[in-house]
């Protein structure tokens, strides 16, 4: 059933990554690097998480537009400067999103150990497809945060958006810790 997977793999692997930042996150490289060294699992998609301000131009997720988009914690100036130097009236957004990451597993064994090892660390990991040639699965972090801050004029004030701030840093060093956790586990029999 899944004769052609390293084939698969290997074509994958090749190719240009594709995201729109174009390269694999420094804080994931690591963990990455170990889960394809294995011959069992490769990495289709993978963010390591990041802090972001998104203007909603519409419902639509491609049309929406990224004011700021960090792979790292964030000062309160750089958002509450790009807040100020943005001229819209459209909805935007402060997201700290967590890691993510889509790996494609050899058979559903090797899957399985893929989520036992990762359901130690994040809540959120699960089969989200099965085909003749391999089965893909997604893991990820819980520590997130999502709220409108501008809708015309900044929502919250100056105190509160700190606090928002303040909490999406901590978000984010959570999850990176999490992610140090989860290469330091190991996946049976360990990559």
């Amino acid at each position: 059933m899944f004769d052609n997977f390293l084939k698969e793999k290997s074509d994958f692997l090749s190719k240009t990554d594709k995201s729109k930042k174009g390269s694999i996150d420094g804080d994931i490289k690591k963990l990455i690097s170990k889960i394809n060294s294995s011959k069992d699992f490769y990495t289709t998609s993978s963010c390591a998480g990041r802090i972001v301000l998104l203007e909603m131009r519409s419902s639509k997720k491609y049309e929406c537009h990224w004011i700021l988009a960090e792979h790292r914690k964030v000062k309160f100036n750089e958002i509450f400067d790009a807040l100020k130097n943005h001229k819209s009236n459209n909805e935007v957004w402060l997201k700290q999103q967590p890691l993510i990451l889509h790996v494609a597993c050899r058979d559903l064994e090797s899957a399985k150990r893929l989520l036992d090892s990762s359901r130690q660390v994040f809540r959120r990991a699960g089969i989200i497809g099965i085909t003749e040639r391999k089965i893909m699965i997604e893991i990820i972090g819980s520590e997130n945060l999502e709220t409108l801050i501008k809708k015309g004029k900044i929502i919250p004030d100056e105190k509160y958006l700190k606090e928002l701030v303040n909490a999406a840093n901590w978000n984010f060093n959570e999850n990176k810790k999490k992610i140090g956790k989860f290469l330091n586990i190991g996946i049976p029999p360990y990559l």
